[in-house]
């Protein structure tokens, strides 16, 4: 059995692949726990793991960390991907291959795999990341900005007035904190419209739209042509623990 991480800013998601199958296991917030008690309460059931598969966007020091304990709970090596210049029918538009970070890397994946198509790729989570992916898997590239979510946390530590973020989208807002969270939004949105007309331009057909990713749900009324995805990083990590080589 291999054990997937998908190891995020902000959470931690993980999967068994066994035989093939790829089934759910769980997913918790790190950024502010003890790794190590999270994983030990986590993992308590697994056993006869041969393999552990990282796809790791945080610090080196974090990752150090989740290797120690896979090494003590495991006696294994956790393997940290990086994206290469091309594999699994993905060829990477990065100068420098791993640059682009693993998850959208194995995003663009899974998704290739389900259907082969034009696509841009949105994922939610810490950062809103887009990428532009021909039908024949060559990925044009792709841009990152501050999620939703992190657009007002950087509101609200830079300025004096602003006060909680509590508030609701609302078309025409009324109050500060309905004005900070659809602003948010509404800047989210209007950065994916963009992108979409350049990826069009640049791809020779509208692409079909897709959105993934933890802060999915809070954006998804304002992108309704979107195509909803879950674990597409955990689905790309599947793909690759079950390749026999990667091509470059």
């Amino acid at each position: 059995m291999k054990l997937l991480i998908d190891f995020g800013n902000t959470r931690l998601k993980w999967a068994t692949l066994n035989k093939g199958q790829l089934q759910a296991g769980g997913v918790f917030a790190h950024a502010d726990s003890a790794l190590v008690t999270e994983l030990r309460r986590e993992w308590a059931e697994l056993v006869r793991v041969d393999a552990v598969l990282v796809a790791s966007v945080v610090a080196s020091a974090r990752e150090h960390e989740l290797d120690e304990f896979v090494r003590e709970r495991f006696g294994l090596r956790a393997e940290f991907l990086r994206s290469p210049a091309a594999a699994l029918g993905v060829r990477n538009a990065y100068a420098v291959p791993a640059r682009l970070g693993i998850d959208r890397f194995l995003a663009l994946v899974a998704a290739h795999a389900e259907h082969a198509r034009a696509l841009v790729l949105v994922s939610v989570g810490t950062a809103l990341t887009l990428d532009a992916l021909a039908a024949d898997g060559v990925h044009h590239g792709g841009v990152v900005v501050a999620s939703p979510r992190l657009m007002r946390d950087v509101l609200l530590a830079g300025t004096a007035r602003i006060g909680a973020l509590d508030g609701q989208c609302n078309e025409m807002p009324h109050n500060t904190a309905d004005a900070v969270v659809t602003g948010s939004l509404y800047a989210a949105a209007g950065a994916i419209d963009r992108f979409c007309v350049a990826a069009a331009r640049r791809l020779g057909t509208p692409p079909a739209l897709l959105l993934t990713g933890g802060g999915a749900d809070e954006l998804a009324p304002l992108v309704e042509h979107a195509e909803r995805a879950h674990d597409l990083v955990l689905r790309g990590l599947a793909l690759w623990a079950q390749a026999p080589a990667q091509d470059g």
